[in-house]
């Protein structure tokens, strides 16, 4: 005759749950709102209590005691994951940022080094705000998990150490042409190539001055979706963008129907230049009544192979 014996296992803590959903997403970064996200999915799978803010605070506070987060400086409300599976794993920047500001898009240079159109590395962080979402969700969360949840903080810190990071902020109806990218596996939100191309001739200053700005469109030549773009300078509907932007194609030899209708709406005027924070010059395209204010030499760079 046997004996079975039944022991009753300890029900697992809140602290390990949360630790292990880090770890399945190989999460290296984790804001306040996403510690609180993760709290109420394990509660409603888990029947535990559901969480309200004080007791999300006191979960980060436990994790920060137990030495499995560390807070991040100049960033309130973003920690670090130290847990042995992510400290041996990089914090990019890009992700410490889009945790801090999580409707947020890298953009600018930022941008055009991420896709791969510029051989710098910038020493600063471009990021684009606004004022609404759009459609945009905190990456890795669903609808569900916002109900009955407050809207995340916008942080937007000056500097992540001794990186500064450039704020940008625009009109919310020209929240348009972002993707997803990832860094570490985790994902940031970032323009997409044409919006990237089109922010860099609109801002030269924010993506290495005009010179590295004809580098960048010249770079994109075979990557780029051309009617993409244009859909979206009909978006911004900026007659100054159209000429920027339909010059740039015809000298890069991309032909596309719309160019001649663009062409033909273009308006001479002191702002009618290439390069919107150099002075006017004489030189100019007849068709596009284009100020071609930058040196011949930077010009042919767009025609060489």
């Amino acid at each position: 005759m046997y004996i079975i014996y039944y022991i009753k296992m300890p029900k697992q803590s809140i602290t390990s749950h949360v630790l292990k959903a880090l770890s399945d997403e190989r999460r290296v970064v984790a804001a306040d709102w996403r510690f609180h996200v993760i709290y109420r999915r394990i509660a409603y799978q888990h029947s535990y209590k559901l969480p309200d803010i004080y007791l999300a605070r006191g979960l980060i506070r436990k994790l920060g005691k137990s030495g499995d987060i560390e807070p991040i400086e100049s960033l309130r409300g973003v920690y670090r994951v130290t847990t042995p599976y992510a400290s041996t794993l990089p914090s990019p920047d890009e992700i410490v940022v889009q945790e801090g500001n999580p409707f947020a898009v890298l953009s600018n240079y930022t941008a055009a080094a991420y896709h791969d159109l510029t051989d710098v590395l910038p020493s600063e962080i471009y990021v684009t705000n606004y004022r609404n979402n759009g459609l945009r969700l905190p990456l890795g969360t669903t609808p569900d998990d916002w109900l009955d949840m407050p809207e995340p903080a916008r942080r937007t810190p000056k500097s992540l150490g001794d990186t500064r990071i450039i704020w940008s902020k625009t009109k919310d109806n020209w929240d348009f042409g972002h993707t997803i990218g990832y860094a570490q596996g985790c994902p940031f939100y970032v323009t997409d190539p044409e919006r990237t191309l089109l922010d860099a001739v609109r801002f030269p200053e924010k993506t290495g001055g005009i010179r590295e700005v004809l580098r960048i469109w010249k770079r994109a030549v075979d990557l780029l979706d051309v009617d993409r773009l244009v859909k979206y300078v009909d978006r911004f509907d900026q007659s100054l963008l159209r000429q920027r932007a339909g010059f740039l194609l015809e000298r890069l030899r991309i032909t596309h129907p719309i160019l001649d209708s663009w062409a033909e709406k273009s308006v001479r005027g002191s702002s009618a230049k290439l390069a919107a924070t150099n002075e006017f010059s004489p030189q100019h395209s007849e068709r596009w009544m284009l100020s071609l204010n930058v040196p011949e030499y930077v010009l042919r760079e767009l025609d060489d192979s």
